[in-house]
């Protein structure tokens, strides 16, 4: 029976689950509920494993972690970011890695979109407002007729356009690897990004974080955006560079900014994006709803039956 590690369950979401279940019938599975602390101690859990489903983006898989782990075939990612593992090490070491792509994309987009309407309709100041007793008046931003830039157009990007269509918004985005047949779909504008940024009422980041894609929203992106933009960022903070979006802000020149994610997680009490009005902020929380956490949980307990098959599904590297 091969052996099947479970290292970093913290907080615990498996137990009792399908996907729990599953990986039982495979294999004898060991889970921890606790989180590992330092790399010798997750090193230390997984030893002996053939398969490691990674639950947390807390657990770092690096070089070192992969040229210790004798015997370790498949790393299972639960979720679609990879950015906490070495890809190039893993294939080094003939680890394959897996992800799930696709199942938050529903849930990540609606998100995306709820934090572009509490900045345009300035919906937690008004709330914060009415609870003191106050009865502010004062304009908002309407989307409907609006464009939306859309940066990268994996599944999150592509849900998020059909809903802001829904809106009523005008579509353009960039993404590395465009799709004409999409773009026909929703009736969206393709643009570079330089044009993109001076056009769009609102920009919306779907990318993965990368050696390309980290940074890539900075002090030049800033300067081009549209007056009274409003930026989302539900992907990864790295992307955008938190010194420059600080400097943008207090500028003025930008309406606000809904922040589901930032370079350094959990977000310090004491966070210069913590006293600014105009930004609405989320604790990375947008994929997180009962409906996701089951599918890609299970689709990760998969993503193990079909490598032991021999048949792997849905790799990164």
């Amino acid at each position: 029976m091969p052996r099947i590690v479970v290292p970093d369950d913290f907080p615990s979401v498996l137990a009792g689950s399908r996907a729990e279940a599953r990986l039982r019938a495979l294999g004898e599975v060991e889970v921890h509920t606790t989180r590992a602390e330092s790399a010798e101690e997750l090193l230390r859990r997984v030893q002996g494993a053939e398969a490691i489903v990674n639950i947390r983006a807390h657990s770092r898989f690096d070089r070192e972690f992969f040229s210790r782990a004798r015997g370790l075939r498949h790393l299972s990612i639960w979720g679609t970011g990879t950015d906490n593992v070495d890809l190039p090490a893993a294939r080094a070491a003939g680890v394959t890695v897996t992800h799930t792509p696709g199942v938050a994309a529903a849930s990540v987009a609606e998100h995306a979109i709820a934090l572009m309407l509490a900045v345009a309709r300035r919906i937690p100041l008004h709330d914060a407002a009415v609870r003191r007793g106050e009865w502010p008046r004062g304009s908002m931003v309407q989307l409907r007729g609006k464009t939306l830039g859309l940066v990268g157009l994996g599944a999150v990007g592509r849900e998020t356009a059909r809903l802001a269509k829904g809106l009523g918004m005008k579509l353009l985005a960039w993404t590395f690897h465009p799709d004409p047949a999409f773009a026909a779909e929703v009736g969206l504008e393709w643009a570079e990004l330089d044009a993109l940024y001076a056009r769009a009422d609102a920009l919306s980041l779907h990318l993965r974080l990368s050696p390309e894609t980290r940074g890539m929203v900075g002090q030049a992106a800033f300067a081009r955006l549209k007056p009274g933009a409003i930026l989302v960022n539900t992907a990864r903070g790295p992307i955008v560079e938190e010194g420059a979006l600080l400097g943008a802000l207090a500028s003025g020149r930008f309406a606000g900014a809904g922040l589901d994610v930032f370079e350094a997680e959990p977000l310090p009490a004491d966070h210069p994006l913590t006293k600014l009005p105009q930004v609405v902020l989320s604790p990375h929380n947008a994929g997180i709803t009962p409906e996701v956490t089951e599918a890609g949980l299970l689709l990760a307990a998969e993503n193990v039956a079909a490598f032991l098959a021999g048949r792997p599904r849905h790799v990164v590297n």
